[in-house]
Protein backbone atom coordinates (compact mmCIF):
# COMPACT_ATOMS: atom_id res chain seq x y z
CA UNK A 1 0.00 0.00 0.00
CA UNK A 2 2.78 2.55 0.69
CA UNK A 3 4.10 2.16 -2.87
CA UNK A 4 0.62 2.87 -4.28
CA UNK A 5 0.31 5.97 -2.14
CA UNK A 6 3.77 7.31 -2.93
CA UNK A 7 3.44 6.63 -6.65
CA UNK A 8 0.10 8.45 -6.87
CA UNK A 9 1.45 11.30 -4.73
CA UNK A 10 4.55 11.65 -6.93
CA UNK A 11 2.47 11.84 -10.11
CA UNK A 12 0.09 14.37 -8.55
CA UNK A 13 2.92 16.60 -7.36
CA UNK A 14 4.88 16.29 -10.62
CA UNK A 15 1.98 17.32 -12.84
CA UNK A 16 0.77 20.17 -10.62
CA UNK A 17 4.28 21.33 -9.77
CA UNK A 18 5.22 21.44 -13.44
CA UNK A 19 2.10 23.43 -14.33
CA UNK A 20 2.74 25.87 -11.49
CA UNK A 21 6.44 26.29 -12.29
CA UNK A 22 5.69 26.81 -15.98
CA UNK A 23 3.12 29.51 -15.21
CA UNK A 24 5.37 31.17 -12.62
CA UNK A 25 8.41 31.17 -14.91
CA UNK A 26 6.40 32.55 -17.80
CA UNK A 27 5.02 35.35 -15.64
CA UNK A 28 8.50 36.17 -14.34
CA UNK A 29 10.17 36.23 -17.76
CA UNK A 30 7.38 37.45 -20.02
CA UNK A 31 4.98 39.36 -17.78
CA UNK A 32 3.74 41.56 -20.60
CA UNK A 33 2.69 38.41 -22.48
CA UNK A 34 0.11 37.69 -19.77
CA UNK A 35 -1.63 40.99 -20.51
CA UNK A 36 -2.25 40.21 -24.19
CA UNK A 37 -5.78 39.20 -25.16
CA UNK A 38 -5.59 36.38 -27.72
CA UNK A 39 -9.02 34.92 -26.81
CA UNK A 40 -11.68 37.62 -27.06
CA UNK A 41 -11.66 39.82 -23.98
CA UNK A 42 -9.86 37.38 -21.67
CA UNK A 43 -6.15 38.07 -21.07
CA UNK A 44 -3.67 35.24 -21.56
CA UNK A 45 -2.84 35.23 -17.83
CA UNK A 46 -6.47 34.46 -16.98
CA UNK A 47 -6.57 31.72 -19.63
CA UNK A 48 -3.41 30.10 -18.22
CA UNK A 49 -4.72 30.44 -14.67
CA UNK A 50 -7.96 28.73 -15.71
CA UNK A 51 -5.99 25.95 -17.40
CA UNK A 52 -3.85 25.50 -14.29
CA UNK A 53 -7.01 25.24 -12.17
CA UNK A 54 -8.42 22.66 -14.60
CA UNK A 55 -5.21 20.63 -14.36
CA UNK A 56 -5.37 20.79 -10.55
CA UNK A 57 -9.00 19.63 -10.48
CA UNK A 58 -8.37 16.85 -13.00
CA UNK A 59 -5.31 15.52 -11.17
CA UNK A 60 -7.10 15.73 -7.81
CA UNK A 61 -9.97 13.68 -9.22
CA UNK A 62 -7.55 11.15 -10.68
CA UNK A 63 -5.56 10.95 -7.40
CA UNK A 64 -8.76 10.28 -5.48
CA UNK A 65 -9.89 7.67 -8.01
CA UNK A 66 -6.49 5.92 -7.92
CA UNK A 67 -6.50 5.71 -4.14
CA UNK A 68 -10.12 4.57 -4.11
CA UNK A 69 -9.33 1.82 -6.59
CA UNK A 70 -5.98 0.61 -5.20
CA UNK A 71 -5.49 1.69 -1.59
CA UNK A 72 -9.04 1.41 -0.21
CA UNK A 73 -9.42 -2.32 -0.96
CA UNK A 74 -6.05 -2.97 0.69
CA UNK A 75 -7.05 -0.96 3.75
CA UNK A 76 -10.36 -2.83 3.95
CA UNK A 77 -8.55 -6.16 3.72
CA UNK A 78 -6.08 -5.21 6.46
CA UNK A 79 -8.91 -3.92 8.67
CA UNK A 80 -10.93 -7.12 8.13
CA UNK A 81 -7.92 -9.31 8.98
CA UNK A 82 -7.27 -7.27 12.14
CA UNK A 83 -10.91 -7.62 13.19
CA UNK A 84 -10.82 -11.37 12.61
CA UNK A 85 -7.63 -11.70 14.62
CA UNK A 86 -8.99 -9.68 17.53
CA UNK A 87 -12.35 -11.49 17.67
CA UNK A 88 -10.96 -15.01 17.52
CA UNK A 89 -11.16 -16.89 20.83
CA UNK A 90 -7.89 -17.37 22.69
CA UNK A 91 -6.14 -20.58 21.82
CA UNK A 92 -5.15 -22.94 24.63
CA UNK A 93 -1.46 -23.16 25.31
CA UNK A 94 0.34 -26.43 24.66
CA UNK A 95 0.53 -28.75 27.66
CA UNK A 96 4.31 -28.39 27.88
CA UNK A 97 4.15 -24.65 28.61
CA UNK A 98 1.42 -25.15 31.21
CA UNK A 99 3.57 -27.68 33.09
CA UNK A 100 6.58 -25.32 33.06
CA UNK A 101 4.58 -22.53 34.68
CA UNK A 102 3.76 -24.65 37.79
Amino acid sequence: MPSTLSSARRRFLAVNGTAFLLTASLSATAGELFATRPVGTMPLGAVLGTLQLAVLLLTSWRYDRTLHRHADPLARLIRRQAELASTSPPQPAPAETLERRR
